[in-house]
């Protein structure tokens, strides 16, 4: 059995970024889902993930009704 090859050229490989015209543009949510994970506090309702770092002695116990979290 022969095995094909593709040729692929260094453009084809390569792509064009246009950091002054993004395709995409990040508008976060007013208000955050808020989920603990370890020593971190992710939000679960944006389109791109980001978190906060808490540390280990602090403890997500709820969310405020404007989104902001609650510690034990």
């Amino acid at each position: 059995m022969q095995s094909k090859r593709l040729r692929v050229s260094e453009d084809q490989l390569s792509e064009r970024l246009d950091f002054d015209n993004p395709q995409f543009v990040f508008k976060p949510n007013e208000q955050h889902e808020w989920r603990q994970q370890g020593p971190y506090l992710i939000c679960k309702s944006c389109d791109i993930q980001h978190a906060v770092y808490i540390g280990m002695k602090k403890k997500l116990i709820g969310l405020e009704e404007d989104g902001k979290p609650i510690f034990e």
